[in-house]
């Protein structure tokens, strides 16, 4: 922990420094505005979702996902762990809550992280792959099933570490526990920022970096813009957590391959900072919401409508983004516009396939009602 050392053949605790009466009330402040902003607001992401026949689709339910599991990690962890951080006591929560609370802490943690992989790879098909097919409500739920069910199996080694515990909500076997947080480290936060990098990577540069071939009408520009406006989002999403995380998970490295680090007069201050900072993350993503998409910002102004800085009408409560499904065989042109790279090297030289013949003449019969509906109009 931040201020004991653990003598091994005598399993006694010494407490090495105390932090300031003052100093003890600012972080308990601050750990219970990040509880209260990350209940409240993640609460009001879960309804506006699951409560709008609109807003149910594949990327919402992820979302509502990340919701569940930053509600449960202000709940169940913050206010347990950091009180117990700041006060520097024995553990005053009794034997049982000590393993639930570190279970609620891993488990919410990679069900965090798995989401986010699951968005990144979702959204790479959608927009690399658009003629497959999407992803039902059923297999989303599915999916979602199977996130929480692998991270209790990360988590696992840790839940039982604890569950072994009989004074202070300390593990005794430090080494073994040491070998999974390295295993832990990897899984939920190495492994998914290289995947995460990689997905965003090639997307940004599929709907940033490719041109148009033809003409492009207002409506499939409008279908771009909607796209880049949602992977705008999620890339922020994304940034948050490996900013918010970072200084933790920089800690730890530190202090493996520097023993005495826990010994320095600041190390309880550095902790609590980088410990704040990783749990603030469980409050940033509904105020992203709020800020980068119309729906969501619709949505929390229809909560607040009663406050009298907030301006709300129902008729604009979740107004269109002017979002076109990018799957949509009835929008050829839109795809050609998005993915032209990839088209562009199929038909120069070559014979078009049957599919790709017939995106063509679709395309040409939407353009062809169009020059006709313009010219009556």
């Amino acid at each position: 922990m931040i201020n004991q050392t653990i003598d091994n053949s005598t399993d006694e605790i010494f407490f090495t420094l105390a932090l300031p009466l003052f100093v003890q009330c600012i972080f308990l402040l601050l750990f219970a505005i990040v509880v209260i902003l990350a209940v409240c607001g993640n609460s009001i992401v879960i309804w506006i979702v699951l409560a709008h026949r609109r807003m149910r689709t594949p990327t919402n339910y992820f979302l509502v996902n990340l919701a569940y599991a930053d509600v449960l990690n202000a709940l169940f962890n913050i206010p347990f762990n950091g009180f117990y951080m700041v006060a520097q006591i024995t553990w005053p929560f009794g034997i049982f809550m000590c393993p639930w609370v570190q279970a609620v802490s891993h488990i919410s943690i990679a069900a965090n992280v798995l989401t986010y992989v699951a968005i990144s790879l979702d959204r790479y098909f959608a927009i690399i792959h658009p003629l497959r097919t999407k992803l039902t409500r059923t297999q989303t739920i599915m999916i979602i099933c199977g996130i929480w069910i692998l991270s209790l199996l990360v988590s696992s080694p840790a839940i039982r570490s604890f569950s072994k515990v009989v004074y202070d909500c300390k593990i005794e076997d430090i080494k073994s526990h040491e070998k999974f947080e390295w295993i832990f480290f990897s899984v939920t936060y190495i492994c998914p920022i290289v995947i995460l990098t990689i997905t965003y990577t090639r997307i940004a540069i599929e709907l940033w970096g490719q041109t148009a071939i033809g003409e492009v009408t207002k409506r499939q520009r409008d279908s771009i813009q909607s796209k880049r406006k949602v992977v705008k989002m999620l890339i922020a999403v994304v940034l948050i957590f490996g900013i918010c995380w970072f200084p933790q998970q920089l800690y730890f490295i530190l202090v493996a391959a520097y023993k005495s680090i826990p010994e320095w007069q600041g190390t309880p201050y550095v902790y609590l900072i980088s410990y704040l900072f990783a749990m603030s993350n469980s409050m940033y993503n509904p105020f992203l919401y709020c800020c980068m998409n119309n729906r969501f910002r619709n949505g929390f102004r229809s909560v607040f409508r009663y406050c009298p800085c907030i301006k709300w009408s129902p008729e604009f409560e979740f107004a269109s983004d002017g979002y076109v499904s990018c799957r949509s065989v009835s929008e050829p042109t839109a795809l050609s516009a998005i993915y032209s790279s990839q088209r562009k090297s199929r038909t120069i030289g070559t014979t078009n396939s049957p599919q790709q013949s017939i995106i063509t003449e679709l395309s040409g019969n939407i353009n062809r009602h169009q020059r006709h509906y313009e010219s009556k109009n």
